[in-house]
């Protein structure tokens, strides 16, 4: 039986005990592990995760999209197979708390997203997020447990079908830049990036 469909699964008053498979101690363990802190955005990531894992049919290859550079990405490669280096997470630089994951040949699939409305039911995690209280008046011991209790009643879900950045970015031909001599993808011009401008560093003399 599914870990979804198992009664044992959730608790008598419906909040669940597992989350994307795992106790609520081992969860907060593998965030740690991965992200270096126990981050309350990862953690509601995964309840995200969680509930679109559950609608979608579980033989689909899924891709995701998330719409914030924050947290959410790192919620997404813990707890699915979907990462940036296999190509199968694109991330948006949106700031919105939301995330999708998507059946990458039908091109349907769930986008779950903190809904704002639900938040007022849980003021810790209202004021975290919309930062009206400081985080010294926030600390982990009071908020994850809040995230945790709350559960999926602060967040919403939807089926969607994609119509935009769901196509795989090949890497093109290899060249060598004739600039700089290293090898890049010739797509981005007849040099390299960093010899047209957008290089990030200088090089320091010995």
């Amino acid at each position: 039986m599914d870990r979804h469909t198992d009664p044992a699964a959730r608790k008598a008053d419906g909040k669940q005990d597992t989350i994307c498979g795992c106790t609520p101690e081992t969860l907060l363990r593998k965030i740690e592990g991965f992200h270096g802190f126990i981050a309350p955005g990862l953690v509601i990531g995964a309840l995200m995760v969680d509930w679109i894992q559950e609608l979608m049919d579980p033989m689909a290859e899924a891709d995701a999209v998330v719409e914030t550079c924050h947290c959410l990405p790192d919620a997404v490669q813990i707890f699915t197979p979907c990462t940036v280096g296999n190509g199968w997470l694109k991330i948006l630089d949106w700031d919105q708390f939301a995330l999708s994951l998507y059946d990458r040949f039908k091109l349907h699939g769930y986008r779950a997203w903190l809904d704002l409305t639900k938040l007022q039911s849980s003021p810790p995690v209202r004021d975290w997020y919309m930062r009206t209280r400081p985080k010294s008046e926030l600390p982990g011991e009071v908020l994850i447990p809040a995230i945790l209790n709350a559960g999926r009643d602060i967040l919403s879900c939807a089926p969607i079908h994609m119509i935009r950045f769901h196509h795989r970015k090949k890497k093109g031909e290899i060249g060598v830049c004739p600039v700089c001599g290293e090898a890049y993808s010739t797509r981005v011009g007849d040099r390299c990036s960093s010899c047209q401008g957008e290089g990030y560093y200088q090089i320091v003399e010995p």
